[in-house]
């Protein structure tokens, strides 16, 4: 699989969070809860770039924690219902996908790359990173993947 490695520096992202497994759509639902909602989180970093941050998976329920949200550069003034994450520097790779080869590209990096890689995956959240290019409407529309790894 094509990937870049890269060296980022934490961050933090604020808005909505989802607890549970995603198995009636609830995450893309959620976006679409977050999106009319994005303008009430002050000090964003970048408008035009929105994250998708996954983690604290439950192995045995399959359950994790995602949140959909914006970069700041300040966690003051967090709107109601709406949570922080911190999300420490980390090495990353960093895969591009759609959203239609999205749940195809997770399973290729967990089950064919990230074995043969010679990497293994590192503590801490992966993160969807959806830049000013991507347009949720356009089926062919890039977004990222970032893969924290050691």
């Amino acid at each position: 699989m094509e990937h870049k490695i890269i060296s980022r520096p934490g961050f933090t992202v604020i808005g909505l969070k989802h607890h549970g497994k995603n198995e009636n759509n609830e995450i893309p639902q959620m976006w679409g809860e977050f999106m009319p909602r994005a303008g009430e989180i002050k000090h964003v970093v970048n408008p035009h770039v929105a994250y998708g941050v996954c983690g604290k998976m439950d192995e045995s329920t399959g359950e994790f924690d995602y949140v959909a949200g914006f970069e700041v550069d300040s966690i003051a003034d967090i709107p109601e219902g709406m949570v922080s994450w911190e999300m420490p520097e980390r090495t990353y790779a960093v895969f591009t996908c759609t959203l239609p080869t999205l749940g195809e590209t997770f399973q290729q990096i967990y089950k064919t790359w990230l074995p043969q890689s010679g990497y293994q995956h590192a503590d801490g959240p992966e993160f969807e990173l959806y830049d000013e290019n991507f347009d949720s409407q356009d089926q062919s529309s890039e977004m990222y993947i970032y893969i924290p790894i050691k």
